[in-house]
């Protein structure tokens, strides 16, 4: 077990002693640093922004905020757009795909089909709904009623 520290028994090192600064140093030290700080004038003529003292804050923040929105729109408008492709190309290709291997892909890859992902794609493309399983409600039934089932699965 370690001893208890006791800050007493720790003799004080003794501490240098420091020159006295020069006599009037803290009388002349504001002004030195004032010397060498750039003269306000020279640095509004050297920037040419000087005209902006004399604006309003308001109509000041408008000029900025005015610059700021035409910097955007001309990084937008420079930066180009993007190309178009033709909504028709992405249904093309999903169409060369047989739907055999479409469901093979979603029921093995773990991908979940909710209502709301069929709500969106019939809204798109009104004419798949002609390809749906068209059942009447005793079939459902019938099927539902034939998948075995474990009833603690869906407590």
């Amino acid at each position: 077990m370690k001893p208890a520290f006791k800050l007493d028994a720790h003799p004080r090192r003794p501490r240098p002693l420091l020159s006295s600064p020069p006599a009037d140093y803290f009388d002349k030290l504001p002004m030195q640093i004032m010397a060498r700080l750039p003269q306000a004038e020279a640095r509004e003529t050297a920037l040419g922004w000087g005209w902006l003292r004399f604006l309003s804050p308001a109509l000041r923040t408008g000029l900025a905020s005015v610059a700021m929105l035409g910097g955007f729109a001309a990084s937008f408008y420079l930066s180009g757009s993007a190309p178009l492709v033709p909504a028709m190309a992405a249904t093309a290709s999903l169409d060369a795909v047989p739907r055999t291997e479409l469901a093979n892909y979603l029921l093995t890859s773990g991908a979940r089909v909710e209502n709301s992902d069929l709500a969106v794609l019939t809204a798109a493309n009104p004419a798949i709904a002609k390809g749906f399983l068209q059942a009447s409600e005793d079939e459902l039934n019938d099927a539902l009623d034939a998948q075995p089932s474990d009833d603690s699965t869906y407590l």
